[in-house]
């Protein structure tokens, strides 16, 4: 239990010197201060470092005096970080009062560097305090980190790993298959009735149903296996030591009885069914990705057919793909040749002043047949096509030319420009960049590349020798989507990263959902303590604005302060908002 004095919690501190008057000393200038504060002492070295290492040892800060006769004080730091806390505070208080040694020391782990002769009881108060805020801090920012991390790999709704945190459990087990030879299977699960009942009853019931179908499949199974939710309607399930047929079927079978289970939701009984589609390994080979698109076939395979269940076999995959897929290439390749694009503008606003920070060039595509296409469609199949170049670079032409042409309506605003990761990967792609940032004459501070969070991760080395190229010239880099997918942080410090976009899903429940919430002003305290800026994507409403910028998030972007608009309006657009003064109501 915390006892408080004063106000403030209780503090329990160790002392280590070897001379007994220092120590005596330092003890009564403790006990001057606001804290109620009780002691233990080392006079030594080996007993500092036996008290260290006691299994119930818990000491709130340490006080360590370097030229112990028996040792170096500073070698005791990484016990304390290891046996007692992570985040100890750890003052110095030394006889030696040469400046390196405060440095070293200082860069060493120490919190803070006190000598001797210069002792006070308000230096000591206030280095107490300091340590205090320091591990307050450095915890804070432990859990952010953590409660982020957890966010990237976990589906929101139902609290299941995620298509991500999935793929890597499945390289994990076919790496050990391939060393060991531990069988599994993977388990596609495709819900029957899903869409009946979120039309008819609305997202909410749906939403009932996938978290109680998740539920149940997450109890019944292992701790070994790993039971995620891929996105919409899908779940899969990953069976550690399943070795054959017989046993994957027994599991799947009963599976679908779970499923199939009726679920209580506003009084209603909702009967929900599901087609299943196994992959075994290693009959079909180590490959995770072949071995999830096999499970992904055998799964619609069984919604064909009579059958609940289906088994993979090892049959080639079709190449060909279907013949929409193709006339929608060929149409897009039409749409190149004829310069057939548009791009949207989507201002930045600093959401405290109203000041334009940027533009987000977001494309649109007007079929000739069939009317507008979704941005998503079209970016998905670009991306998977030969036509993926023709179409970075088009699109770096046309948004740079128009950006010429305004440098100079928002004073120092950037604009961003949405790329692929598929294109650093591509010979010359800097090259390119930095040629047609040249001929149109922009300043390359301006220029910001959007890349997606799991797509900057999913090549990391290659990713960083491009992006440390553009950096070179000055290009930003800004990570889009940020925590939809595996949030490493350590990229974060590698990369020269110069904004991050949180991902539209934490904005979107974000006044009612206190756990939204909690994650935004933690992702506030790790991009402060990172130095990179923070934008919100998805602001709709002056609520969530009012709230955002509370929290210290101040950048936002969204429909609710302005919809994406055509290039020939964004002249106009910014001369009104300026006049204005960048205070205007956001839209409902």
């Amino acid at each position: 239990m915390d006892h408080l004095h004063n106000g403030t919690r209780d503090i329990h501190a160790l002392i280590v010197d070897d001379d007994d008057v220092d120590r005596e000393k330092l003890m009564r200038m403790l006990r001057r201060g606001p804290r109620n504060i009780t002691f233990e002492q080392a006079a030594s070295h080996a007993q500092a470092l036996g008290m260290i290492r006691q299994p119930d040892a818990h000491y709130d800060i340490v006080f360590l005096d370097f030229g112990l006769k028996d040792g170096d004080g500073r070698d005791l730091l990484p016990e304390i970080r290891a046996e007692i806390d992570p985040d100890c505070p750890i003052v110095a208080v030394t006889g030696n009062a040469d400046q390196q040694v405060a440095a070293d020391s200082i860069k060493s782990g120490m919190t803070e560097f006190l000598t001797k002769r210069t002792l006070s009881p308000e230096r000591v108060a206030a280095s107490v305090e300091e340590g205090m805020a320091w591990r307050k801090y450095r915890q804070e920012l432990r859990r952010a980190e953590e409660e982020l991390t957890h966010r990237s790999l976990h589906d929101p709704l139902t609290d299941l790993p995620n298509r991500t945190l999935f793929a890597d459990r499945l390289s994990q087990s076919c790496a050990r298959a391939r060393r060991s030879g531990d069988p599994f299977a993977v388990v596609m699960i495709d819900l029957d009735r899903f869409k009946e009942i979120n039309d008819s009853l609305g997202h909410a019931a749906g939403d009932a149903v996938l978290v109680t179908i998740g539920r149940r499949l997450r109890e019944h199974l292992r701790e070994v296996d790993t039971t995620a939710r891929l996105g919409g309607d899908e779940f899969a399930v990953l069976l550690q030591n399943v070795d054959g047929k017989d046993s994957a079927l027994a599991v799947a079978l009963k599976l679908t009885e779970l499923i199939e289970q009726p679920i209580v939701y506003d009084g209603r009984l909702l009967y929900a069914g599901a087609s299943l589609g196994i992959a075994l390994c290693p009959q079909l080979g180590y490959d995770p990705d072949a071995l999830l698109h096999a499970a992904d076939e055998a799964m619609y395979q069984a919604k064909r057919g009579l059958e609940k269940v289906a088994f993979a076999e090892g049959r080639e995959r079709r190449l060909a793909a279907p013949q929409n897929e193709r006339s929608l290439l060929h149409d897009i390749e039409d749409a190149l040749q004829h310069r057939a694009f548009d791009w949207h503008w989507q201002p930045k606003v600093d959401m405290r002043s109203g000041k334009v920070l940027g533009f987000e060039a977001l494309v649109r595509w007007t079929h000739p047949k069939t009317g507008p296409v979704p941005a998503d469609a079209l970016i998905e199949t670009v991306e998977q096509s030969h036509l993926l170049e023709d179409f970075t670079y088009l699109s770096l032409d046309v948004v740079l030319e128009q950006f010429a042409r305004l440098q100079h309506v928002v004073d120092g605003a950037g604009i961003a420009i949405n790329v692929s990761a598929r294109m650093l990967e591509r010979p010359g792609f800097v090259g390119r960049v930095v040629e047609a940032i040249a001929r149109y004459r922009v300043d390359p501070a301006r220029v910001v590349l959007e890349l997606t969070e799991t797509a900057l991760i999913a090549h990391p080395s290659q990713a960083k020798r491009v992006i440390e190229q553009l950096h070179d010239h000055q290009i930003s880099l800004s990570i889009d989507d940020f925590g939809a997918g595996f949030t490493s942080f350590g990229y974060l410090r590698e990369f020269a990263v110069s904004e991050i976009k949180i991902d539209r899903s934490y904005i979107s429940r974000f006044t009612e959902s206190r756990f939204d919430q909690s994650l935004v002003t933690s992702l506030v305290v790790l991009c402060e303590s990172l130095g990179i800026p923070l934008v919100a994507e998805g602001v709709e409403d002056p609520e969530t604005q009012a709230m955002l910028v509370a929290m210290g998030c101040i950048c936002g972007q969204g429909y609710g302060i302005c919809r994406p608009m055509p290039y020939d309006d964004v002249r106009g657009w910014v001369k009104s908002w300026n006049a204005d003064h960048g205070k205007r109501r956001l839209s409902a």
